[in-house]
């Protein structure tokens, strides 16, 4: 890479590919729980003896084995290194299929939360995973738990059965997965099949809340709202379908957690916080005057945790550093289900607004999320005086890329084609696999409008130069003057870029309000901190008004329209 002058982040690191996981699973009426985890793997190096895996510490393996043979491991004590290391009795030979098994027990993956509700505190690590989000593979999972209790997890239900005191199931993945869990309580289900989207759905809920919840407000029964958090998640599969392709896993079940503000998705099983099983009026009683601003949370968190089923699942990320590809993903996909249900608000707008004051309002030590640096740095962007600044630029930051790009490549009409092109081009190139930075901007560039080739190299490097490896944020001012001429009008303007590096590029929106009908005029070129050549061009009557982002199209610092007698072409 550094010979040929360009990046492709993809090296694997791998020692060995995961291909088949099949494990059998029993969770105890104490909540222990005990387990036989079978890999099928395949060497892809020649040498290494020590395999590590990614376990939780309480969970204690008992027996390792390879091929039927045991093997030694190691696994010190949960309070100095609880680190499971397998010790191969020779070197790996690459390309070699082995079959490795590991048995193990212990407490701590569910814990009671009350009204027959569990937490999963081992959401990744209840199994040896080897490659967790770095690799696809195939899974058949046996549960077996308390006959009260029901069991989902991903993949497909392909048998259910009783057993003693035990209710059983069988979970498939014949469609490769990146990693496994499962949601655990006293649930109630209900199903339906969205002939529309062609895919399942399933929600599963309880009839009372965790303990923290009760004696506070009386009927709180999260399995009422269980059609509405099934809509929410139908809107969200139909709406993003069609911009990025369609799932291969054809259901997804909505599952119930104890947490009240916190969501997370595995393939074809999504855990929503016990909030979004809550009605308007009970999260009122609850919360007061927070609800307001909770109730935003409320809205986005179902189609984001629902569009890691493409972003973080169908498409993982190659390292750390490409992790806005998953999470800003993420945030951008609920701007879009927003925006497509209820199109005629402004919550579209606002969305995007709160993005804006997430990446740039400075915190208690007077820095911004943007201050701690560019997308790309990934994790490494927390620091002790800007502790979510992870949050801020991964999360919201990695979002509005998107959402700018999607502005940039939208036509005169306010299309999507050419982006949406874009982006199922992208899941298809790669579809169980691991994408970077540079591979999405090579997509990227394949569809890229003429416009958007602002250095004359038809690539989007001063794109990615600007918004994701670098933290400059611009400010605009359009001045413009509206005058009748020729039995029409005229309009003038030009367009101020300030704050930014003397080589930072942009095209900038400019939009008309015709009595509240918003079309986009066009696009000016800026180069630098500077005033852009003056524009002019006749319309058919006065507008109410002209200004710049309608949609939040650029992350600005400010944006500024203001209607002046003259406008004089200047330029600093």
């Amino acid at each position: 890479e550094w010979k040929s002058g360009a990046v492709g982040s993809m090296e694997d690191k791998r020692i060995f590919a995961t291909e088949h996981y099949r494990i059998e699973t029993v969770i105890g009426g104490n909540d222990h729980l005990s387990a036989t985890c079978e890999l099928r793997t395949r060497s892809l190096a020649t040498g290494p003896r020590v395999l590590k895996f990614s376990l939780l510490p309480a969970l204690r393996v008992t027996r390792a084995a390879m091929d039927g043979k045991d093997i030694a491991f190691i696994q010190e004590s949960r309070k100095e290194d609880g680190s499971f290391y397998a010790i191969l009795p020779a070197p790996l030979q690459k390309d070699a299929s082995h079959t490795l098994t590991f048995e193990y027990e212990g407490n701590k993956v569910v814990e009671k939360a009350g009204g027959g509700t569990f937490y999963v505190m081992a959401r990744e690590s209840w199994y040896p995973n080897a490659n967790a989000f770095g690799e696809h593979s195939t899974f058949d999972l046996t549960f077996k738990v308390p006959k009260r209790y029901t069991l989902v997890s991903v993949g497909k239900l392909v048998k259910e059965w009783k057993e003693d005191n035990y209710a059983a199931t069988r979970w498939v993945s014949e469609t490769p997965l990146a990693v496994a869990g499962f949601n655990y309580g006293q649930f109630k289900r209900k199903s339906r099949t969205d002939e529309a989207a062609k895919y399942d759905f399933e929600t599963y809920a309880s009839s009372e809340v965790p303990d923290y919840l009760k004696n506070t407000v009386e009927n709180l029964t999260p399995s009422g709202m269980a059609d509405s958090a099934m809509t929410d998640a139908q809107n969200a599969v139909r709406v993003l379908q069609q911009f990025f392709g369609p799932l291969p896993y054809g259901r997804i079940a909505i599952t119930q957690q104890p947490d009240f503000n916190f969501g997370q998705s595995w393939p074809t099983l999504v855990y929503l916080p016990v909030s979004a099983f809550l009605d308007s009026t009970r999260r009122w009683q609850l919360l007061g005057q927070s609800a307001f601003k909770f109730s935003e949370f409320i809205e986005e968190v179902t189609p984001h945790e629902v569009s890691h089923q493409w972003w973080g699942h169908v498409v993982s990320w190659a390292s750390y550093h490409d992790q806005w590809l998953s999470e800003g993903f993420a945030d951008f996909s609920a701007s879009l289900v927003i925006q497509a249900v209820d199109p005629k608000s402004d919550r579209f707008n606002k969305y995007w607004e709160r993005q804006r004051k997430t990446i740039l309002d400075k915190n208690q030590f007077g820095v911004s999320g943007n201050d701690a640096g560019p997308v790309w740095m990934g994790l490494r962007l927390d620091s002790r005086r800007n502790p979510r600044a992870y949050n801020s630029i991964v999360y919201a930051k990695g979002g509005y890329v998107l959402h700018m790009l999607r502005m940039l490549m939208r036509d005169e009409n306010g299309g999507d084609g050419a982006f949406s092109a874009m982006m199922q081009d992208f899941v298809k190139a790669n579809y169980n696999g691991s994408a970077s930075t540079e591979s999405f901007k090579e997509i990227a560039e394949k569809h890229m409008p003429p416009g958007l080739d602002l250095e004359g190299n038809k690539r989007l490097d001063w794109f990615f130069r600007q918004w994701v490896y670098g933290t400059d944020i611009p400010r605009y001012r359009l001045d413009y003057s509206v005058s009748q001429a020729d039995g029409g009008w005229v309009l003038k303007g030009a367009v101020t870029q300030d704050g930014v590096s003397d080589n930072f590029l942009m095209r900038v929106p400019v939009y008309l309000d015709f009595d509240g009908k918003v079309m986009r005029l066009g696009m000016v070129f800026v180069h630098g901190n500077t005033t852009g050549k003056e524009f002019q061009i006749k319309l058919p009557k006065r507008p109410k008004r002209v200004f710049l982002n309608a949609w939040g199209d650029i992350l600005a610092s400010e944006t500024v329209a203001k209607e002046r007698v003259a406008i004089l072409a200047t330029s600093r």
